[in-house]
């Protein structure tokens, strides 16, 4: 279990912030032993003497919260168990059983058991105010009479707590869009406000975390085995933590309830027999899974794909501005959209990494899945060396580096970066948006070994990408050009990626690194004499030449995109179609910019005779042409407003500065 000791090493190095939302760095707590991540919906405020304050619906972003757990309440499924402290209304509220249409046994009733457990806690030596002040609350106060006087529930006609909102002319209350299914299933974290208390949030009271774990040290273990991970001699669990990939996820690594039927495949009586794993040794190495996947992981459809070592690393699943984003350059912040610049940055980027690890160190790399709702598998596991991964990193970020155009949420704004997508796009971008669950798992599996194995992106991918390309420029009209342009990006990217490791290949004995290690440069390639490439700069100006006839906020597709996929596919034939169309607006062009013209007749020089008239379908290589010509052509109309803009200004400030001499003169 070589995976479950990495993962106890990973949580010694880090216990110091177990437990402490502060960290820096890191979005999500570490939960300490005895301890795991709940999302929670309802927040209910107390005072020291067990009164209520007031109840809150949670918002999504803030439901996270870290609750104590035993060992059967962590893994619990259909039999009662419960939490500590924090739990469903089922467990805390007493008038419960008043609005349950359930009824429960008497010695298996949620709240009894639930009061039971916190009683212990609070004549323990371990107590806190902070916790007798929630038993005195629970055990003298209907809670949901309290949240129905709060308006956080409502009732329907019946008397019974309403499941949804029946009133489409009203403003939906909260509760009903953050409790998923049951509202009386609703999960409940408290506070409590003390007189120079500085935390009312319990689960942010790392004091309290230390007197339960002492309590349930003391009160909640007894027996004592041999833990198979560690060899030490402990409390050893039959039951394992739940909640790996995400609060409330079902699944777990280890198991042994096997105890009904062919039990054990016939080998053991018991779960013991075959192995014991240490209950400190369970808890340190689910949580810290739990804390690395909810940081560091990607979650593509609930397959996790994860990598981490003793210190932090670069993510496999991200893209490139987002990496680059991770630290702050001296001189200009602005992300360069040169080749140079990207390359000084991705250098000094990962140079940082390496700088902060030591020289021999490992990267652990795993591969999550569950096969059904209860069982979770490591579909891979293995070891790299920690120079070996970053290497690999940089590789995939310089291999398929290309002009990527990005949407920013925060700022909504659209951006440019160079680099490489997320693989989730790559993916998209080959088999289109609604992708089956089943089908972008595997693929997205298939980029991960292309990245930490430092392979070539899979031909077919690259092909079907291309292929969409083609298909769907006859939509590329409105906002769907901006998608359109975000799809031929993804292509090149792939294509660029095949090219520079099939140069790789083709060098040996070299470790160096290049930018540019092939022809097929993301700078348009004025010398390039490649029938494919010439052709798609072509098209390129074709488009060009009919679009800057339009005028303004005209969203008509332009002839070269129309007839772009059968261009690809018989270019001479096709090319003599969108010439001829083009007669008109190539007309209207002449009187305005014969520059365009004249690169028509400049690129047809570069041809070979025979390879222009050939009868062949054009090879991926026609997309690098069109996107580099195409970015000249934009580059060149920023160029233009940018120019008329700063005209524009100074005008102004002459027309201002005129304007202020003449109320002199009047004044005079």
């Amino acid at each position: 279990m070589s995976w479950m000791n990495e993962l106890v090493k990973t949580y010694d190095d880090n216990a110091a912030f177990a437990g402490s939302y502060n960290v820096q760095g890191k979005r999500f707590v570490l939960p300490p032993i005895g301890h795991m991540v709940q999302n929670a919906q309802i927040e209910v405020t107390v005072d020291a003497a067990g009164k209520l304050c007031r109840a809150e619906t949670i918002i999504k972003e803030e439901q996270p919260t870290l609750i104590p757990c035993t060992l059967d309440s962590a893994s619990r499924t259909s039999k009662p168990a419960p939490h500590p402290l924090h739990d469903n209304l089922h467990y805390i509220a007493r008038d419960f059983d008043q609005y349950s249409k359930k009824t429960s046994k008497k010695d298996e009733k949620p709240y009894t058991l639930y009061l039971k457990l916190l009683e212990s806690w609070v004549t323990s030596p371990y107590t806190h105010p902070k916790i007798q002040a929630v038993y005195k609350y629970i055990s003298e106060h209907d809670l949901i009479n309290d949240l129905l006087e709060q308006k956080i529930l409502y009732k329907d006609d019946t008397g019974n707590i309403m499941q949804k909102w029946p009133y489409k002319d009203l403003e939906k209350p909260p509760i009903f869009q953050v409790v998923p299914g049951d509202i009386l299933k609703a999960f409940v974290r408290f506070r409590v406000l003390i007189e120079g208390d500085t935390e009312p949030d319990l689960w942010k009271d790392m004091g309290l975390q230390r007197l339960y774990i002492k309590f349930s040290n003391e009160y909640l273990m007894n027996k004592k085995d041999i833990c198979f991970v560690t060899g030490r001699s402990m409390f050893c669990a039959e039951k394992h933590n739940k909640g790996i990939r995400f609060p409330g996820d079902g699944a777990k690594l280890i198991s042994s309830n096997d105890n009904a039927g062919f039990t054990f495949r016939g080998r053991f009586e018991t779960g013991a027999e075959c192995v014991t794993v240490g209950y400190e040794t369970s808890q340190k190495a689910m949580n810290t899974l739990n804390w690395l996947i909810r940081n560091q992981g990607s979650n593509i459809n609930g397959r996790i794909f994860l990598a981490w070592g003793r210190k932090e690393l670069p993510q496999i699943f991200t893209d490139t501005e987002r990496l680059l984003s991770r630290r702050k350059y001296s001189g200009t912040q602005k992300y360069s959209d040169t080749m140079k610049g990207f390359a000084e940055k991705l250098n000094a980027e990962l140079a940082g990494y390496k700088s902060e690890l030591p020289e021999v160190e490992r990267v652990n790399i795993m591969v999550l899945d569950a096969a059904t709702p209860g069982r979770l598998s490591i579909c891979l596991y293995y070891e790299m060396a920690q120079n070996d991964f970053i290497q690999r990193i940089q590789e995939w970020h310089i291999a398929g580096a290309w002009r990527q155009n990005k949407y920013d949420s925060e700022t909504k704004k659209r951006m440019r970066y160079i680099g490489v997508p997320l693989p989730k796009q790559l993916v998209q971008a080959s088999y289109g948006d609604n992708t089956s669950e089943s089908k972008m798992k595997m693929s997205v599996e298939r980029l991960f070994f292309c990245i930490i194995q430092g392979k070539i992106i899979p031909l077919d991918m690259m092909r079907s990408a291309v292929n969409r390309v083609l298909k769907r420029s006859v939509m590329a009209v409105s906002d769907e050009y901006y998608n359109w342009q975000q799809l031929i990006q993804a292509a090149c990217t792939m294509i660029r990626n095949r090219s520079w490791y099939e140069s790789k290949n083709k060098t040996t004995g070299s470790d160096n690194i290049e930018i540019e290690r092939t022809g097929y440069t993301m700078a348009l390639d004025t010398e390039n004499r490649d029938r494919s490439y010439l052709y798609g700069r072509l098209l390129a100006v074709a488009d060009k030449i009919e679009r800057s006839t339009f005028e303004k906020n005209n969203e008509r597709l332009t002839n070269a995109l129309k007839y772009m996929s059968a261009f690809a596919e018989n270019p001479f034939k096709i090319w003599k179609t969108i010439r001829m169309k083009l007669i008109p607006y190539q007309e209207k062009a002449l009187r305005y910019n014969k520059r365009d013209i004249r690169l028509l007749h400049e690129i047809a020089d570069l041809f070979d005779p025979n390879e222009f008239a050939a009868n062949e379908p054009l090879n991926s290589k026609f997309l690098l042409g069109f996107d580099c010509q195409s970015y000249v052509f934009d580059k060149e109309r920023e160029a233009n407003i940018l120019a008329k803009q700063q005209k524009n200004a100074q005008s102004s400030n002459i027309n201002i500065v005129k304007g202020e001499n003449d109320n002199g003169d009047i004044n005079k």
